[in-house]
């Protein structure tokens, strides 16, 4: 048998002390997750204030709900704090739904609510609150079409933890250039397409390194295409379609952003010839350069991107033969020289023979491509589609072609 000592009269104290000072400092932390808890439940319930709601899509958002982070929307971390608001209207831009579902995010997981117009239009109506800048946990502000108007409020540039930051498909205004995003370092997503902001590229969006994706799409940017993209090495999507740039295609956008899977420059005003640097980019799978003005031929370094599955380069001032080397692109399944429905019609018989027809009248075209359609084109096997200038079709209905699906 041991026989511990006795504790002596000063070891009774020190260890009442320790367990005081336990549960003082206990209470404090308690005190402070329940403050910050409360806090941000009471900033919430700000923002339902800001905003109109007429189809309750925050009717779970209410002062008699304890417990915020299992509203609607909201997503809390570990310390329960709001590390998440993803509330988006039903889009009405079916074309941008398309895309979303295409591309899937590249498994970053952020809702979406797309759907088909027979759909309610369900959104939030009103101004952005600067509330929302009190939520200093947030990595997700996602609020894509929905009906907020007026400019994005300056808080949201101090969210130093946002990674996506997703306000497509509003009615936002305001200077692109004066958007301070230097504090926002963790940025992976930034997509702010079709809304109304006008101006020039801000340099501090060059301090967004990490970004994955950069939606610009269908705003009033009148600005050159900045070469600080170049520095946006893990990219994999590029909008900057239906704006108003000027300028040439940065050969950086071959020569660093190497991962791109989705490039759309369609829509703006854009001249010079296309970079042969793109042909550097081993992955991109769509490559969307229609109504600009870019001159020259299509690069032969084009036909280095084995996975590339649409391109697009109609309504452009482009010259020289139809390229034979893009018949290395082996999933390329849809082709656009033309802007007219001159749909060349590539018909499967049932003992595998094939036979090329042609539609649409000689309209008038805005490349000026020599030549016939070229067999190496033709007989890609995942080919669905081309579009090309009525001149390229009367020459290839007099020749074979190799396997290629019905094309419309």
């Amino acid at each position: 048998m041991v026989f511990l000592p006795e504790m002596g009269k000063e070891g009774s104290v020190f260890s009442a002390s320790m367990d005081l000072l336990s549960f003082v400092l206990f209470l404090c932390i308690f005190s402070s997750v329940s403050g910050q808890f409360s806090d941000e439940r009471m900033t919430l319930l700000e923002f339902k204030k800001s905003v109109s709601d007429p189809y309750g899509l925050l009717k779970s958002w209410n002062a008699d709900s304890f417990n915020h982070c299992s509203w609607f929307g909201v997503t809390c971390n570990a310390k329960l704090r709001v590390s998440g608001l993803e509330i988006g209207g039903n889009s009405s831009l079916p074309h941008s739904c398309s895309l979303k579902s295409a591309l899937a995010l590249h498994g970053f997981g952020i809702g979406r609510n797309c759907s088909d117009s027979s759909e309610i239009n369900v959104k939030l109506v009103g101004r952005m609150s600067a509330v929302i800048g009190k939520l200093t946990e947030l990595r997700v502000l996602s609020l894509p079409f929905n009906e907020l108007v007026g400019e994005i409020p300056v808080e949201i540039w101090g969210l130093r933890n946002l990674e996506v930051l997703d306000l497509e498909g509003n009615s936002l205004v305001g200077d692109f250039s004066s958007y301070e995003f230097s504090g926002l370092r963790k940025l992976r997503i930034l997509n702010l397409a079709f809304n109304r902001i006008s101006g020039l590229f801000p340099p501090s969006l060059s301090k967004c390194s990490g970004l994955r994706i950069l939606n610009l799409a269908g705003n009033r940017i009148n600005d050159v295409v900045p070469g600080f993209v170049g520095g946006f090495r893990k990219l994999r999507v590029l909008n900057l379609s239906f704006n108003r740039l000027v300028g040439y295609v940065p050969d950086e956008l071959g020569y660093d952003c190497t991962n791109l899977e989705h490039l759309d420059l369609s829509a703006d005003s854009l001249e010079g010839e296309i970079p042969r640097a793109l042909g550097n980019c081993s992955r991109l799978r769509t490559l969307l350069l229609s109504s600009n003005s870019l001159s020259g031929v299509i690069p032969s370094e084009i036909g280095k991107l084995r996975n590339l599955e649409v391109l697009d380069v109609s309504k452009n001032s482009l010259r020289g033969p139809l390229p034979a080397h893009l018949g290395n692109c082996t999933n390329l399944s849809v082709l656009v020289l033309s802007s007219h429905f001159n749909a060349l019609q590539l018909n499967k018989h049932p003992r595998g023979e094939t036979s090329r027809g042609f539609s649409g009248e000689a309209l008038d075209e805005c490349n000026s491509f020599q030549g016939s359609i070229p067999d190496e084109i033709t007989a890609l096997p995942k080919l669905k589609i081309i579009w090309a200038p009525a001149a390229q079709f009367s020459k290839a209905t007099s020749q074979e072609t190799g396997r290629v699906a019905t094309a419309y």
